[in-house]
């Protein structure tokens, strides 16, 4: 194991990226090295993500599960529609977070573990995880993803990375991968994407797996959305995420989003 391990830190290294970030190719094809993607939080309707298919060269889009950190469902039986219009996916879990290690823990939105409670960092237990791990199987299933998808557990930016939060996503990734249907990904911020990705990686190994987990990283430095994802800096990448909270306008429908880029036209299949 301890081989293995220094085999993964090993690939994980961080290489440097320069320049600043290229302005957004306009129409044309889809760029050679990576293909372009976006998430945003709410779903924008059919007729806009249609028009969008049509006029950007964005070819795939984050799909938010209902979580314990994203309660909303506009998402929530889109995905037949989505793939009609030609639309790839990558899908997004957004687990409990350790909100202790990203602001005061008053700033937490409940104290206490208590039946009903989401989004609290006292909830980062491996129980919990457990139950979240097969709650976002069966979102998944409900909403017709096939077997073999990738759920990207999405772990927002922290100062630390604690022992709880070590825990929640080793149990998350060890129940999806019990559950036998899907596989774990991982969102993170690059300040944390090679702590926790190793975390996840020696979940894989744990379960006998040959192959890695696939990774969506967040990294603004250097970002450009027509290079590929291991130009980020980390070989194992599958997805950057270079571009935040930018608000574009493709056939006069303007929508806030983030920028990726991919490996493939539909992440969380890995083609």
């Amino acid at each position: 194991m301890r081989a293995g391990k220094l085999v993964l830190l090993a690939a994980l290294t961080v290489a440097g990226v320069a320049g600043a970030c290229a302005p957004l190719p306009v129409g044309g094809p889809v760029p050679a090295r990576g293909v372009p993607g976006f998430d945003t939080r709410d779903y924008p309707g059919d007729g806009t993500m249609r028009r969008w298919f049509e006029a950007s060269p964005y070819r795939w889009v984050g799909y938010y599960l209902p979580s314990p950190c994203y309660t909303g469902t506009t998402w929530t039986g889109r995905r037949s529609a989505l793939r009609q219009m030609g639309w790839g996916f990558a899908v997004l879990y957004v687990g409990e977070q350790d909100w202790s290690a990203i602001r005061p823990l008053a700033a937490d939105t409940a104290g206490v573990a208590v039946q009903g409670a989401r989004c609290t960092t006292a909830n980062l237990t491996a129980d919990f995880a457990a139950t979240h791990a097969a709650e976002a199987a069966a979102a998944a299933s409900s909403d017709g993803f096939p077997d073999g998808t990738v759920i990207f557990l999405n772990v927002e930016r922290v100062e630390h990375v604690s022992d709880a939060l070590r825990s929640y996503i080793r149990a998350w990734a060890a129940g999806v991968l019990n559950g036998g249907r899907y596989l774990p990904g991982l969102y993170a911020h690059d300040h944390n994407a090679s702590e926790l990705f190793t975390v996840l990686a020696e979940e894989f190994v744990r379960h006998g797996r040959a192959d890695r987990p696939r990774l969506w990283v967040a990294r603004g430095a250097g970002f450009d959305v027509a290079r590929a994802p291991v130009e980020s800096g980390y070989a194992v990448a599958a997805v950057w995420q270079g571009r935040f909270d930018v608000r574009e306008t493709w056939d006069d429908i303007a929508l806030t989003i983030d920028v990726n880029v991919a490996d493939s036209a539909d992440p969380s299949r890995g083609r």
